[in-house]
């Protein structure tokens, strides 16, 4: 079959269509001009590529609705130079599309890569769909600030302090039509603690009213009840973190979102379970790593020393300024760190499933690569580990399937375009052997991704070269 095609006939599937239905009648899906045509008993011209995938199921295109495509994981160990960085970026948008995941959603991320990366795609380039939420909103000393991204991150964006510094920033990214919503930072410290100012209630509500006249929802990155609240007060279209990783939502708190019509995302994979790797380094022998990781980020993910990088600058980071330096040091010794993710993991998979059972939207998504002193965050591949997760903490595998493809669209305000297999929706789906209402590991099964009709496997998409 000839590559980068954008007519096929999808033959023989079990049909995944994700608005819930299972065709388990075998059926036939046309896809021209990389938009799907018919479904059903197709008739096409004799001249029309073939994609027979035998009584495979068929499933819409995968969305990681939280991801970060300027970082790598384990750079900063690494000492990565800025042509590595480039090389790792664009292994990365590859390894989206040998997952599966055929959109993603940057969750923050500079003009200057966002136009990078789309130039990419434009040109000919391989990767998923892009879309993104900018400008990101922090204030000055605050979350983000400081060069807390590193200079690994690559470019970055300037602090809110002021209506002028919101002004500028809103205009540094006029023009760019893949942003879908605006994101906010409120974010006060990790853990109990409170390290670092909040914006003003002057600027979130500045925010709100200039985000209001470009018809760009409010995404909120917050964690604690207190930061969470004011999400809800600024009418926030979606928390990109599950949160609660020390107190239960409450009624009144899921009664306010269910008013205002506020999606989660869940970021399980990344923020928490992956954390966890380095207790069960035997995880990283999976083979499905293997294709999809550069070999130097998984050796990175096995190596103690960047560990205890990361946590010596993460407890740097994270600690009071008042609190010793030797005090700090010594954290990462008396800490019972394995036990501490699990709690919160398991804080965070209980809140949402309560969530989920009320009736919220929920939508999947990784956090891969949230910064690039994180050792083993890697793309495309937490995806499918994340669907996993919320399969094991009891939400359906349909609905987890939905959370993935359907939901999100919505969300991004992109139901017209992905999200399910329908007439008149670009030709994104995944072919997998196993079945995956069944399986919760059936996405490593992953046969073929179509992205508009381009149809390969896994192992095409990992050697294409980029345009």
């Amino acid at each position: 079959m000839k590559k980068k095609t954008h007519t096929l006939l999808v033959k023989n599937a079990r049909l995944i269509d994700g608005l819930g239905n299972v065709f388990e009648n075998l059926q036939s899906i046309y896809i021209h001009g990389g938009q799907i045509l018919e479904i059903g008993n197709c008739t096409c011209p004799d001249h029309v590529p073939m994609l027979d995938v035998k009584g495979a199921t068929v499933m819409p295109g995968l969305i990681d609705a939280h991801v970060h495509l300027q970082s790598v994981p384990g750079s900063v160990f690494r000492n990565d130079d800025e042509a590595q960085l480039k090389t790792y970026r664009y292994h990365q948008l590859k390894s989206y599309l040998a997952c599966g995941v055929t959109t993603v959603l940057d969750n923050a991320i500079s003009s200057q890569m966002l136009g990078e990366f789309s130039q990419h795609l434009t040109s000919g380039g391989t990767g998923p769909r892009i879309f993104a939420l900018a400008p990101g909103f922090y204030p000055p000393n605050g979350y983000l600030d400081n060069d807390m991204l590193t200079p690994f991150w690559g470019p970055h964006w300037q602090p809110a302090k002021t209506r002028t510094d919101v002004a500028a920033l809103f205009r540094e990214y006029e023009g760019m039509d893949n942003i879908i919503g605006v994101k906010a930072m409120i974010e006060s410290g990790f853990g109990k603690a409170n390290i670092w100012p909040l914006l003003s209630s002057e600027i979130r509500n500045f925010i709100v009213d200039e985000a209001g006249k470009r018809n760009l929802p409010l995404y909120v990155h917050a964690y604690k009840k207190k930061e969470q609240e004011i999400g809800l007060d600024m009418g926030v279209h979606c928390f990109v973190h599950s949160g609660f990783i020390f107190k239960q939502p409450t009624d009144r708190f899921i009664s306010r979102m269910k008013k205002l019509g506020t999606y989660m995302t869940t970021t399980l994979s990344c923020t928490f379970d992956q954390m966890l790797v380095q207790f069960e380094r035997e995880r990283l022998d999976n083979p499905y790593l293997k294709l999809r990781v550069p070999g130097k980020l998984l050796e990175t993910a096995r190596d103690d020393r960047a560990w205890e990088d990361y946590y010596d600058r993460f407890f740097t980071l994270s600690s009071p300024r008042w609190l010793p330096g030797f005090v700090i040091r010594a954290l990462p010794k008396v800490v019972n760190i394995e036990k501490s993710i699990r709690s919160c993991m398991q804080n965070a998979s209980r809140a949402i499933l309560t969530l989920y059972k009320a009736g919220i939207p929920i939508v999947a998504g990784t956090d891969a690569s949230s910064w690039p002193v994180f050792p083993n965050f890697f793309h495309g591949t937490s995806m499918i580990r994340e669907m996993e997760l919320l399969c094991k903490i009891g939400i359906p595998p349909m609905d987890v399937i939905s959370s993935a493809t359907k939901i999100p669209a919505e969300m991004m305000g992109l139901s017209d375009r992905i999200g399910t297999i329908e007439r008149g929706k670009y030709g994104d789906m995944i072919v997998v052997r196993e079945d995956p209402l069944k399986n919760p590991t059936a996405l490593e099964s992953l046969m073929w991704t179509i992205k508009g009709g381009d149809a390969r496997t896994p192992e095409a998409w990992m050697t294409d070269d980029p345009a």
